[in-house]
């Protein structure tokens, strides 16, 4: 079976029309707050898709499965990540976080798509429009009805109890996690301390030697990552088409990034309740840095969400937190990505480069990055790290580090059109470009912005030259341009500085 893209999926979905349960089409409509009829109806669809194990909600396609042309009356924008979302807010119990993707369909028009996980530990209500509550499933037509059978409840309620055993042993695991760490925590010092007195014993004195990061470490786990990414995708069971293609280059096109907390001294935190630290990073990256997925992305699902692994690396044994496996995964977004929170509270991510899906799918004839690409791919890992930050009180130093490989012969694109505008057209040298940058809590915490660009701009000047300047063209009103573009596409993007914003010059991103 060849990996699907999300026209393929749309193309499957539209095909098999009166077979899914799990799709819902819906014409060109009214979704604004006016409208509550129109508002009820998505949500009682959204809830009963969850609830009956997720799937997609499709606007502009009629009852029959023929997508239907543009309709002027309801841009894009209508139908935007921060519409749909404010809309569930309001009308769904408990809240669910679904995924807004903008589809270019064959017909040239593009199409909103609302990808709906499965519910949690407990069913999603949904409001009607006189705001009564409601539990709803999906039943043959395809249609989503009200839950009216002991058969229905007993679905559904058994879905329930298969999650909150998820959330159960994700809590043990969690525990002897945690006890693990802080046994092995505790002989290391021991050990360390007992050698430091028999040299201090037994050497004259000498200069105290300040402790440097652990590179080694770092690197040596950010490799693990990277090789188990490489075997996922190495896993699927690819087709003949341009995409298969395109997925098993993958292997040898993609970047790791990654950081670790540190105290003072620079040693590595242990990681505390590492699920519930990953949960609240989630939520809050779902503010900052949301692009339809995010990040070390902690989903609800119980056979996709984080779980606790024990890794031999190096000849020792490390415990952590793995995202969602690659391999489980049959529809090709642009982008696949991996990622692993070390319980040492190194944080690894491995991921595609989208620039390459759209290469394909613009029929762009070099291969490129993009500076916006680059500016997202960075944004996220830096959030995350601050949002981590933030709730770790004993993180005084943060080491960041990104592992570029395939980027032999790239030029760098501009903007937003994926390459077909260039900041210059000199080529990148080496095929693998690493960097590293050590920044304290307050340099993260008080100056987002800086600490971007002093992430960002060492990437960038592989292609700096006489026609392009990377510190003169990564500035806050170019960058805040770049937000407003991406929030005008659905995107939810935010600096953690937003005080510090200025008004955005026009065309020179």
């Amino acid at each position: 079976m060849s990996v699907l893209t999300d026209v393929q999926q749309m193309e499957e979905d539209l095909r098999h029309r009166s077979e899914k349960l799990n799709v819902e089409f819906k014409a060109w409509m009214d979704i604004s707050k006016a409208n509550k009829d129109g508002q009820a109806k998505i949500a009682r669809h959204i809830a009963a898709i969850a609830n009956s194990g997720g799937g997609r909600l499709y606007f502009g396609v009629d009852d029959d499965g023929n997508a239907e042309p543009r309709a002027e009356a309801f841009p894009l924008e209508h139908f935007k990540s921060d519409a749909i979302h404010n809309l569930l807010k309001t009308r769904l119990e408990p809240g669910l976080q679904c995924e807004v993707r903008f589809t270019e369909f064959t017909n040239g028009v593009t199409y909103p798509v609302i990808h709906i996980p499965p519910h949690g530990a407990t069913p999603i209500g949904a409001k009607d429009e006189n705001s009564f509550m409601h539990v709803y499933v999906r039943s043959v037509g395809p249609e989503s009805v009200k839950i009216s059978s002991y058969q229905q409840w007993d679905t559904i309620l058994k879905r329930c109890m298969r999650f909150r055993d998820v959330e159960a042993i994700q809590t043990r695991e969690e525990d002897e996690l945690t006890r693990t760490q802080a046994m092995t925590k505790a002989i290391t010092e021991s050990v360390t301390a007992s050698v430091l007195k028999i040299l201090a014993e037994n050497m004259s004195p000498a200069a105290a030697v300040i402790p440097g990061v652990d590179w080694t470490t770092i690197v040596a786990l950010m490799e693990s990552t990277r090789r188990e990414f490489i075997s996922q995708i190495g896993a699927l069971d690819f087709g003949t088409t341009e995409t298969d293609q395109q997925v098993r280059e993958i292997a040898g096109k993609h970047v790791v990034s990654g950081y670790a907390l540190l105290d003072a001294e620079s040693n590595f935190l242990t990681l505390e309740r590492p699920h519930k630290l990953l949960k609240t990073a989630s939520e809050e990256m779902n503010h900052v840095a949301s692009f339809g997925w995010h990040d070390f992305i902690v989903l609800t699902n119980s056979d996709v969400s984080p779980r606790t692994r024990l890794w031999s690396i190096d000849g020792k044994d490390i415990t952590g937190v793995e995202g969602m496996r690659v391999d489980s995964r049959s529809v090709y977004f642009g982008e696949y990505d991996y990622w692993r929170a070390y319980g040492n509270s190194v944080f690894v991510t491995t991921k595609s480069y989208r620039e390459d899906y759209h290469r394909l799918k613009g029929r762009v004839d070099h291969p490129f990055l993009t500076s916006v690409n680059i500016f997202i791919r960075m944004h996220c890992l830096l959030a995350h790290a601050a949002i981590t930050t933030a709730n770790v009180p004993d993180a005084e130093k943060i080491a960041l580090v990104t592992d570029h490989r395939g980027l032999k012969d790239r030029i760098l694109g501009r903007g937003m059109d994926y390459g077909l505008r260039v900041h210059t057209h000199l080529k990148a040298v080496e095929d693998r470009y690493s960097t590293r940058l050590v920044v304290s809590r307050a340099e993260l915490l008080e100056d987002y912005f800086g600490t971007l660009k002093r992430l960002c701009v060492p990437i960038l000047e592989i292609w700096g030259g006489s026609s392009f300047d990377p510190e003169d063209w990564f500035t806050r009103g170019i960058v805040d341009q770049i937000v407003s573009e991406l929030r005008r596409e659905g995107s939810t993007v935010r600096l953690l500085d937003e005080e510090a914003e200025t008004d955005p010059p026009a065309n020179t991103v």
